[in-house]
């Protein structure tokens, strides 16, 4: 198994691992709908499908515009959420040129500041409980 693959292996499981205690109802929703569209913009990466790249990473867009999101802008993971802003732009960008790497390449921040915060906020939580 390649690096990458087990990377987005690793994010994909973290991303759908059960909402811990700390995350609203709201929160929660707002996760399962960013990780749809992800999985179906990884869907339409795989298969070429352009106007389904444009159609999810729109949608996705729309998410980060939810006011639920931000619930998510903290100052400590407004980095996470500004490089998740950063690579779906330059994801949506690489959509509207069809440019294939770009888009792969896109794609792997966005999934990488998802882990991130992700990873993050799984440390927090660790923390809080020793």
């Amino acid at each position: 198994m390649t690096k990458s693959l087990r990377f987005f292996g690793v994010a994909l499981m973290l991303l759908t691992a059960p909402a811990a205690s700390a995350q609203t109802a709201r929160t929660g929703r707002l996760m399962r709908e960013k990780l749809q569209h992800s999985q179906r913009i990884l869907q339409a990466l795989t298969t070429s499908d352009w106007a389904l790249l444009q159609r999810e990473t729109q949608a996705l867009t729309n998410v980060t515009r939810n006011p639920t999101w931000t619930e998510l802008m903290t100052p400590e993971l407004r980095p996470y959420t500004g490089a998740f802003q950063k690579a779906l732009a330059d994801l949506t960008s690489a959509a509207d040129r069809h440019d294939y790497d770009s888009a792969g390449a896109s794609y792997s921040g966005l999934t990488s500041s998802c882990f991130g915060c992700h990873k993050h906020v799984m440390n927090l939580r660790i923390a809080k409980s020793n």
